[in-house]
């Protein structure tokens, strides 16, 4: 509540009451190493049986991407329900990347390399897409964070009527107070800025072999003006070891002194 204040500006008049669950390794990814997407959505109707069975609410709003859950309190708590996507479970470019064979986060080189298993795999995504729709078009209302998410939410869930983008709240008042030039800083430093959550689907490592690419290019004199800075949170032990995985990428393509993590910040 008091970060809700800080960032946000956003004080409630009401108390809170917090519900806590125990089930969450139900839709942890380490939990399902294969048919995860399948696995984690199954895995939320477990956690979504726990928070029904401790309290129904009158209004049932999922802000952390499971869908399955829709269905289990609108028709089983009889709730009103509603969603906040900020990234769809499934969206029509995971089966583009499927269904070009391109090895990516979410399809091995070794799927991507057999026809069987990229056909297998296809399959199985559009049976997933499928049931993601149904139960995504159970939600009375649908908000989503961006206009990309806009896009696949509405072509996978089909009620572009019932689907608003409600962007993040940003207290643009502390930014503006923010200098735009550091005191510090240095006026021949050239720095690149990607914020995002070390996440699978955010590609940091694509990120950095861009970067790579970039730095191969210019002069050997010239490399030292551009630092690549990738800022985000890191959520539990998956994101610090990708974080691990990537700090020894940018090791293994000559870019460590050009890089910066920068970790949680605020």
């Amino acid at each position: 509540l008091r970060r809700a204040r800080e960032r946000f500006n956003i004080s409630l008049p009401e108390p809170v009451d917090f519900v806590f669950l125990k089930k969450r390794h139900w839709v942890e990814a380490s939990s399902f190493p294969y048919f995860t997407l399948l696995g984690q959505s199954l895995g939320s109707l477990v956690l979504g049986w726990e928070a029904l069975s401790s309290y129904v609410p009158d209004i049932y709003l999922d802000t952390m991407g499971y869908a399955f859950t829709l269905p289990l309190f609108k028709y089983i708590g009889g709730c009103h329900v509603g969603c906040y996507v900020h990234y769809p479970t499934i969206s029509t470019d995971m089966l583009t990347r499927v269904g070009d064979r391109s090895a990516t986060y979410n399809n091995a080189a070794f799927i991507s390399r057999s026809p069987i298993l990229s056909t297998g795999k296809l399959l199985y995504y559009h049976l997933f897409a499928w049931i993601y729709g149904l139960v995504g078009r159970c939600s009375d209302v649908i908000m989503v964070n961006s206009t990309w998410t806009y896009g696949h939410v509405v072509s996978i869930w089909g009620k572009k009527d019932m689907t608003f983008i409600v962007y993040p709240p940003c207290d643009t008042k502390a930014f503006l107070e923010i200098p735009i030039k550091s005191k510090n800083s240095k006026p021949d430093l050239e720095t690149i800025v990607s914020v995002g959550q070390f996440r699978p689907e955010k590609d940091h490592q694509l990120q950095l072999k861009a970067f790579y690419e970039f730095l191969s290019h210019k002069p050997v004199r010239e490399k030292c003006q551009y630092k690549l800075i990738l800022v985000g949170s890191v959520r539990n032990d998956e994101d610090v070891n990708r974080v691990e995985s990537l700090k020894q990428l940018a090791a293994e393509l000559g870019i460590k002194r050009h890089v910066i993590f920068a970790l949680n910040v605020s």
